[in-house]
């Protein structure tokens, strides 16, 4: 339908010249000489676009725009007229015309300015499928929950999704709190408004407050920040730890009083967006290991879900390896099956990365399974070659002493996380997942 164009006009040599030029354009062209031939093509077929002169006689262009916009509202209108009728051109567009070209004609303003509006169109449709998909991906009926711990997630989603409130999700690396943040975005009142993330761990490279806040005045080519881009939609922050103290004081500030300050000209703004915000541990036993301010104690009256980790949910693999392969299949058009008790392999095997790390095992053999099948013994070689992956970014020093070492630097630097990873070379992400490998607690003080 986009490609279809309908023009209308009581000049035939107009009518004529239009229809030449769209047609070599690759238009599939029809022409009306009044507005009740327009109609009646209108009701037989469907049409992206009508050229529409304002003065014709009998039924004039304006009572044909209300006409079509009420009966035809899928239909978008662009005006014709004479440089002398420019207050009906804009008469017309605040009735709903998409735009106006004022006579003499000329072929190549009509040519670009029909392609604006045709691609407008097709980002629109794209738009409309990708937020489908979306909305499909992250619906609640596709969040894998056949274990107790991911019910109880699942039900809280739906008591918390439509609400105003802030919400804090915690949970390991790759146990899936974008996705979870995502799911209650999508199925909430929200959802056609905007999500952007914001993750504390690799911050943009104006950094975070800019992100947030919007850049400060002087800047060239200032931009808004996320808060203000956001409008009613919703904001992930995610990996809150890894924010700098002040930052962390700021947001406490906002989610206490739901205001923020523009930092290009200090304007004090409500907060319209909803936050979500997501952390390795819960915020009081962070707060109480110096990595959250105290002002983030204002958390502790937000309503806050803890994801677990993949071997607390072993009911949910059969359902998330059934999740991976139909999205894979999807994606890549390529047939997948899992062969005969090969989920015994992924069924016996520790995933420190949780869902992330399986999804990266599955992926891998994917790759290497030539004829689509997964066999136990391509799974078995995806899983060493995981578990090399994951051992990487631990220093050689470590070895057999490993929890001897992360033990010993998290007493010495009294909790402090970023600390002790700058003594053993890791980044904090890895020294928490180590410290949960092992059972290592936090001393609160």
């Amino acid at each position: 339908m986009l490609d279809r164009i309908l023009i209308v006009d009581d000049e035939p040599l107009i009518l004529e010249v239009l229809a030449d030029v769209l047609s070599r354009e690759g238009y599939v062209v029809a022409a009306a000489p009044d507005a009740q031939r327009a109609l009646e093509l209108l009701r037989s077929e469907p049409y992206a676009l009508m050229l529409c002169d304002i003065r014709m006689p009998g039924t004039d262009g304006m009572e044909l725009l209300r006409e079509v916009r009420r009966c035809h509202p899928g239909t978008d209108v662009l005006m014709m007229t004479g440089f002398g009728s420019l207050d009906g051109a804009i008469d017309a567009m605040t009735l709903g015309a998409v735009d106006y070209l004022t006579k003499p004609l000329k072929p190549r303003e009509i040519v670009a300015r029909i392609g604006l509006i045709v691609r407008h169109r097709k980002l629109e449709a794209e738009l409309h499928v990708l937020q489908s998909e979306l909305r499909s991906r992250y619906d609640m009926h596709s969040v894998v929950a056949s274990s107790t711990h991911m019910m109880g997630v699942v039900a809280a989603l739906h008591r918390i999704k439509d609400a105003e409130e802030p919400v804090v999700l915690h949970g390991e690396p790759g146990s899936g709190r974008k996705f979870t943040a995502r799911a209650i975005h999508y199925n909430g009142v929200r959802r056609n408004e905007p999500l952007i993330v914001v993750d504390c761990e690799t911050p943009p490279p104006g950094g975070l407050e800019s992100a947030l806040f919007g850049e400060q005045s002087g800047a060239r080519n200032a931009k808004r920040g996320v808060l203000e881009r956001a409008a009613a939609g919703s904001v992930h922050i995610a990996s809150l730890e890894f924010a700098d103290r002040a930052l962390q004081v700021e947001l406490a500030q906002c989610i206490a009083t739901r205001r923020w300050r523009r930092r290009n000209d200090g304007t004090e703004c409500a907060l319209e967006a909803r936050l979500l915000l997501s952390s390795g541990a819960p915020p009081s036993e962070l707060i109480g290991a110096h990595d959250l301010a105290p002002e983030l104690g204002v958390l502790r009256n937000v309503v806050t879900i803890q994801i677990p980790p993949l071997r607390q949910r072993s009911e949910d693999l059969p359902g998330l390896v059934t999740a991976f392969l139909a999205d894979y299949s999807l994606e890549h058009g390529r047939n997948l099956a899992l062969a005969p008790r090969a989920i015994e392999v992924l069924a016996a095997a520790d995933f420190p990365g949780n869902v992330t790390q399986l999804f990266t095992v599955l992926a891998h053999c994917a790759t290497i399974s030539v004829d689509g099948v997964m066999t136990r013994d391509n799974l078995e070689r995806s899983l060493r070659q995981s578990s090399l992956s994951s051992d990487r970014p631990i220093s050689d020093h470590l070895g057999d002493r490993e929890y001897q070492l992360v033990l010993r630097a998290v007493q010495r630097n009294s909790g402090r996380l970023d600390q002790a990873a700058r003594e053993l070379g890791v980044s904090r992400t890895t020294l928490w997942r180590r410290m949960r490998k092992y059972g290592i607690k936090l001393a609160l003080t």
